[in-house]
């Protein structure tokens, strides 16, 4: 049984796109699928009703356009279905309350000085959340009262947010020598195709510069890279990677060796028994492993086990990840396995591909196995199918609190645009992804539940996006923050940026899945078109979330992570 939820909001605030964009959370936070609709309540307010398909209580993420941020989705508090309309930024107000409420007390606890200032303005907004919450609704010039309440309580939150940032990170910076954390970067196969090096556009000093800015590497490259056909490996930019961090001395984490995506499995399983890609799958595994030997201490085992549109069945990819860990640890002394988590905050779960469950409950239940030593979270903030939608920096902290119970080290790996290439909403998303877009957007639906993909390409106006909301200062001022974070945690071990480029599509070397093979006509031919349609959509989600631009110029992230890097660890 489902229930509706309708909130009101001032037009000029939240234009339909974006109000079409609130999504819903359950217990947990962990996102959900939801349908939205748009109606016109005044010349000045519109209505938004929405309806998640899992019954109960829950919160809702809305987006925000903040000068700083770019691109942020608040949230309310918990809220029970109900068919009396609620104001959208009140309750988006309640919730940053609560939450810098929240944490003032754990700071606090923990040490945390708070200016006077940040006190006074605290204060201030709960005075002005309370006159409202308790004043007449109807009244002119209500809900764009609670939309400034909501910028006022915004701003505060980000300074108080700064405030422990720099207390918490100079206590780290002090402790640094009984855990540092590693800060790096992620390359995939194509940035070591040829003789090339992530390294080959910058100059001379641009590369002595850069050696000193990152003490671990992360090359990110799979199965499918290196075993494009059966049995035979290909070790040409496994070997490059390897020699590439090995030579500057930095602390080398391999992997994820599959995402059990399309793009990172070979084309040539396709069609095979889940009996058979497990035993692959374990082959290519040991084949790594050994040829590394002591040069990779960690690795990545795999992501993507516990959700994937494509490939072997959950319960093989669960077994088969597992074993692998096993296998490597068995191999190596002392070498590290981690099983890694896209998305960690559950923002697949809002799509309609079946799922094992949220990250963090896979996490519980699997740690308890001894399988693994830790945990691989990776984060690309954007509004793409494969993205995880940008939160507000108090969800970041919990996001590392909830994983911190887990008791085990974590490598975060993350991403932020530096400019959002696509003017209209209907482009942010491919056809293979049709169905769950569509239905976010509740556009075009058909009768059969289906949705008419046209329907989106052909949007009215009111469906454009703006095109200014990201740029190279948000995505600098959104890594400080984030790696801030990530530093000031002592169960981070590592802080990798996940796309060293702009355009780099994780690396896949996936030519294969464009080439027909006539030898591989089984029958297959359905599912591997699927699985091309998949591998097309995925690539270059992020085109803009390097750190480099595509002619080779560092952005001011580049900087901002170096400066973090000499001033905290060193």
């Amino acid at each position: 049984m489902t229930s509706e939820f309708i909130f009101i909001y001032p037009k000029r605030r939240l234009d339909a796109a974006g109000a079409r964009r609130v999504f819903f959370a359950r217990r947990g936070r962990v996102p959900s699928p939801s349908e939205a609709r748009v109606e016109p309540c005044s010349e000045t307010l519109n209505w938004l009703r929405i309806t998640p398909l899992s019954s109960g209580s829950g919160s809702f993420y809305a987006p925000c356009v903040s000068k700083r941020e770019g691109l942020v989705f608040a949230s309310t508090g918990t809220l029970a279905p109900s068919s009396e309309p609620r104001s959208l930024f009140l309750e988006l107000a309640r919730g940053q309350l609560g939450r810098l409420l929240r944490k003032r007390c754990e700071w606090g606890a923990l040490g945390l000085e708070i200016p006077k200032t940040l006190t006074s303005a605290t204060r201030r907004d709960l005075r002005r959340f309370a006159e409202l919450a308790t004043s007449d609704r109807s009244a002119a010039g209500f809900e764009d009262e609670c939309a400034a309440l909501f910028d006022s309580l915004r701003e505060t939150c980000l300074r108080t947010n700064d405030v422990f940032l720099e207390q918490a990170t100079a206590a780290r910076r002090d402790g640094a020598s009984e855990r540092p954390t590693a800060l790096g970067f992620s390359a995939g196969a194509s940035a070591f195709a040829g003789e090339k090096t992530p390294f080959s556009g910058p100059s001379g000093a641009s590369r002595r510069r850069l050696r000193s800015s990152f003490n671990v590497f992360n090359p990110s490259i799979s199965w499918a890279d290196v075993e494009r056909r059966e049995g035979a490996f290909d070790w040409s930019a496994f070997d490059r990677a390897l020699a590439f961090g090995e030579k500057r001395g930095w602390r080398t984490t391999f992997g994820p060796l599959t995402r059990w995506t399309a793009r990172t499995v070979p084309r040539w399983v396709v069609g095979r028994s889940d009996a058979e890609v497990a035993e692959a799958f374990w082959r290519f595994v040991e084949a790594a492993v050994l040829r590394a030997g002591l040069r990779v201490g960690r690795w990545i085992v795999a992501t993507n086990v516990e959700r994937s549109d494509w490939g072997p069945t959950a319960e093989t990819r669960f077994a088969a990840t597992e074993e692998a860990a096993r296998r490597i640890r068995r191999l190596v002394s002392g070498a590290e396995a981690f099983w890694g988590f896209e998305r960690p905050f559950g923002d697949a779960e809002r799509f309609d591909a079946a799922s094992a469950g949220a990250p963090f409950e896979i996490a519980w239940r699997l740690l308890g196995r001894g399988a693994f030593d830790g945990v691989y979270l990776e984060a690309n903030f954007g509004l793409s199918r494969w993205a995880t939608a940008p939160r507000d920096p108090f969800e970041w902290h919990r996001l590392f609190d909830r994983w911190a119970t887990l008791g085990v080290p974590i490598c975060v790996a993350a991403s932020f645009p530096s400019a959002n290439p696509r003017k209209r909403v209907a482009t942010l998303f491919s056809a293979s992804a049709e169905n769950s877009w569509g239905r976010w957007f509740a556009w075009g639906k058909r009768d059969d539940g289906g949705v008419d993909f046209d329907g989106l390409l052909t949007a009215p106006p009111e469906l454009e996006i703006e095109e200014s909301f990201w740029s190279e200062r948000t995505q600098q001022e959104n890594a400080r923050r984030f790696f801030l974070t990530a530093i000031a945690r002592r169960s981070v071990v590592e802080a990798i940026w996940s796309r060293w480029e702009d355009g780099d599509d994780g690396g896949s070397v996936d030519a294969d899945w464009e080439t027909p093979d006539e030898t591989t006509r089984d029958g297959t031919d359905g599912e591997r078109r699927g699985a091309q349609e998949t591998t097309r959509a995925e690539k270059d989600e992020f085109p803009t979330s390097g750190l480099f631009d595509e002619t080779g110029r560092p952005k001011p992230a580049l900087h901002k992570l170096a400066a973090l890097k000499r001033a905290y660890l060193g």
